[in-house]
């Protein structure tokens, strides 16, 4: 059953540099269809919470030079409902914003927060399992994250140790957390049972929140509360413009796993990953018998190498031949070729061909 107090924020204001060279900052990974499924990382998102939630209940939290972007991504939503970030920090701030917006239109609200990143496989558990989250927040004095069982030792994910179970099925307190762990100790965390994958997907009551927001957003949290009625959509742009920048720079999973104290965890298996990454987007791609990885496996010959992740844009041919466990992808006049799964690689490249070569090409 659907609750008229339940809200979601879609957090797509990053730049995805983990993606570049395809995700560039005038063009993001939210906006962009990895997978030729006619649908961009944003769109699947939203559709994937209107099958929970009123779609007039779901916002979109964004840059404000992507706002264009958003809107025409999605038409149907109202324009006020895409809360506009004025600087990038992280997406602590950016939740914090959105939860004081809906407060002042329920303050009852329950919130689910996700990234627009997610790579969710079973639509129908996803719906069922976020559904019982909310009733859980609605009902507990507790913050809560959502975790999947980890399948392999990906030292990319940050991981849940569970602790003591919370009195309900499926949900626990939380007894540490371990954001990228080397793959040594992400493979104790699996073999041991007792650690789930950080799936970024948190929920809250907004009176359950209501303190940490305080600390979040300390100067527009004082402004807020000093004001004794609704703010126009005006008002509301103005204070944000004004006091948003001296926000924390804090990702809201850190400040949930490891700076808040009444946490709980539920454990999920709706088929959860995350494609903020290359080695997440290989992941979910379809491999050839050798392994190789394409978003336009027709224009791609590969001979004689295996596990390779080639992304073209459309219309462009490749031949591959001789090397194993390369990313090589092309995009406005930049070609990355690098280790597939070293994500610090590509973010070292990044840095260095912004100094060489200029913001066209970052």
């Amino acid at each position: 059953m659907i609750n008229n107090n339940d809200y979601c924020i879609i957090l797509a204001g990053g730049t995805g540099r983990r993606l570049w060279p395809v995700s560039r900052k005038s063009e993001p990974k939210q906006f962009i269809d990895f997978f030729g499924s006619g649908q961009t990382l944003l769109q699947q998102t939203f559709e994937r919470f209107a099958k929970l939630l009123p779609p007039e209940h779901i916002y979109v939290s964004t840059f404000y030079e992507y706002v264009e972007r958003v809107k025409q991504q999605l038409p149907d939503m109202d324009a006020e409902h895409i809360l506009i970030e004025p600087v990038q920090l992280s997406t602590a701030p950016a939740a914090a914003w959105a939860t004081f917006h809906i407060e002042q239109i329920d303050p009852q609200a329950n919130i689910i927060v996700t990234p627009s990143d997610q790579f969710i496989t079973d639509t129908y558990r996803f719906t069922a399992q976020l559904r019982s989250a909310l009733e859980y927040v609605e009902t507990h004095d507790e913050l809560l994250a959502i975790g999947v069982k980890p399948t392999v030792a990906n030292s990319n994910y940050g991981y849940i140790q569970k602790g003591e179970s919370s009195g309900t099925d499926d949900f626990y307190h939380i007894k540490s957390f371990t954001e990228k762990p080397d793959e040594n100790f992400a493979r104790m965390f699996v073999e041991s049972g007792e650690f789930l994958w950080n799936t970024g997907l948190f929920l809250w009551h907004i009176p359950t929140m209501a303190r940490k927001l305080e600390e979040l957003m300390p100067s527009v949290a004082s402004h807020w509360r000093e004001e004794t009625r609704v703010l126009s959509s005006k008002e509301e742009q103005q204070l944000i413009r004004e006091y948003y920048p001296s926000s924390l720079r804090l990702s809201v999973d850190l400040v949930i796993l490891e700076k808040s104290e009444n946490v709980c965890v539920m454990e999920c298996d709706f088929g959860w990953a995350d494609i903020g990454s290359w080695p997440g987007i290989y992941e979910k791609m379809r491999h050839d018998a050798d392994g190789n990885a394409s978003n336009a496996m027709q224009n791609v010959n590969f001979n004689s190498c295996s596990r390779n992740l080639v992304y073209l844009p459309q219309g462009m041919q490749a031949a591959v031949e001789g090397v194993s466990d390369l990313l090589i992808a092309v995009k406005d006049r930049m070609l990355v070729v690098c280790p597939k799964d070293d994500t610090t690689t590509i973010r070292r490249l990044l840095n260095e061909t912004q100094l060489r070569a200029g913001e066209d090409f970052v």
